[in-house]
């Protein structure tokens, strides 16, 4: 039987619901190479994270506020998930061995999660991915299926159905609709869809298709995922498409609420699914422009990071300027006065990661190298350790730092997830190997 819920149009912050995890109990390794602990040096954190953690071949991080790891395996399907003592905690196992809805196979490349724990995912097709960690640990109760709405012009009241293109349209037009009630309905169909990964955006809907009109969406290459520092309501990818250079750019794909759910702690929170925003920043070759993005990041002033594989500079920030009447984006970085910049020698990065402090941490996979610079973009500091002076990284391909200032490298050389820590900032939790 339908129940009427009448509400208010709110949003949940979970960030008080979400269980904290101790600092695990790590052993330094002080028999590398050129690190000692007495220097301010990166050491590293033993054991590292293998085959055993269940890895094919981990080539993206990413580190949700919970303090859990999430690492994407394209190879084996899979978004692993570990605690940060390596654990592997339950309620996760929907995400190893990814099937669209066709029921083919799905190799993330990318992964990234926000604050109301969404965690997203991306291809390199024109799809995102997304999955809800925190309505998968309460369960969903009831969805909305219908609702009767109030025209503010008319006050003429419209019954609409979940699905049809006037639902949508009337849930995100909260100027011209007022929200009447709502009915909640057990369908066990939907629910089995919200707690699933499913889409939450495709570039190739004849919706994003018309909203996009200066590129061709539907041909999208998504290479990069961040979601914002904050609850905001978009995220940001970027797009790689060999077709054409003019079509590298930086996309933000704006949240549409989709239905409203009623979790079993009596809780109501909204779905969304991603729908075609603006493109943030496009092609070109000099200091804030595109050329071949492979990854991207955002700190929590809103500035965005993006490593890329064309000519010129490597590693670019852009930054928002809210003057006018809408946001545009300005270069942070330049190229005669920032180290991070400095194409002659930085020259192939091919992921970034912006700690809580905007510390840059670049990965260049060449090299075999972790550079560290300051968020004005000097260096600062090299993760390159040598074990028995044989170089312990071999074609990194990511790297996440935890709140506690860890540093999580994959290691596609040995498909290996290697950790590391400032000597000077380690604490009692993390003590010596004897």
């Amino acid at each position: 039987m339908k129940q009427k819920v009448f509400y208010a149009l709110i949003f949940l912050l979970i960030t008080s619901c979400m269980e904290k995890f101790s600092i695990p109990n790590g052993v330094v390794n002080e028999n590398l190479d050129g690190l000692s602990a007495g220097d301010t040096t990166f050491i590293q954190i033993n054991p590292s994270w293998g085959e055993s953690s269940g890895f094919t071949s981990p080539n993206e991080i990413s580190i949700a506020q919970d303090g859990r790891i999430y690492i994407a395996d394209s190879s084996s399907a899979s978004i692993c998930v570990l605690d940060q003592d390596g654990g592997k905690p339950i309620g996760f196992e929907t995400l190893l061995v990814l099937n669209d809805s066709n029921g083919d196979l799905i190799n993330p490349t990318d992964v990234d999660i926000d604050k109301k724990m969404n965690v997203y995912f991306i291809d390199g097709s024109e799809r995102i991915f997304v999955w809800n960690q925190y309505w998968n640990e309460i369960g969903i109760k009831k969805v909305s299926t219908s609702g009767v709405f109030t025209h503010i012009e008319t006050q003429v009241d419209t019954l609409v159905f979940y699905g049809s293109d006037l639902w949508f349209a009337i849930l995100n037009s909260e100027d011209e609709w007022s929200t009447k009630e709502i009915n909640g309905e057990e369908n066990q169909m939907i629910i089995d869809s919200l707690t699933n990964p499913h889409i939450f955006y495709d570039g190739s809907s004849e919706t994003n298709q018309f909203l996009d009109a200066y590129y061709s969406s539907e041909l999208s290459t998504f290479s990069g995922l961040t979601t914002t520092y904050d609850s905001g309501n978009h995220i940001y990818v970027a797009d790689n498409y060999g077709g054409t250079e003019n079509q590298h750019r930086i996309i933000e794909i704006a949240f549409q609420r989709s239905l409203l759910i009623e979790l079993n702690n009596d809780e109501f929170v909204w779905a969304f699914k991603g729908q075609f925003g603006s493109t943030l920043k496009g092609y070109g070759t000099g200091s804030g422009t595109v050329n071949s993005p492979i990854s991207l990041d955002m700190d929590y002033q809103g500035n965005i990071y993006y490593t890329q594989e064309g000519d010129f500079f490597p590693l670019h920030m852009i930054k928002p300027n809210l003057s006018g009447d809408f946001a545009t984006f300005t270069s942070g970085f330049q190229p005669n006065s920032d180290d991070i910049m400095n194409a002659t020698v930085y020259n192939q990065f091919s992921d970034v990661f912006v700690d809580n402090s905007r510390s840059v941490y670049a990965v260049d996979k060449k090299e075999n190298v972790i550079h560290v610079f300051n968020s004005n973009g000097q260096f600062f500091k090299s993760i390159d350790p040598l074990n028995n002076n044989i170089p312990l990284l071999n074609s990194p391909s990511a790297v996440a730092v935890d709140e506690r200032g860890v540093v999580y490298v994959c290691n596609s050389g040995d498909n290996t997830i290697h950790r590391f820590k400032l000597s000077n900032s380690l604490d009692e939790d993390l003590t010596s190997e004897d």
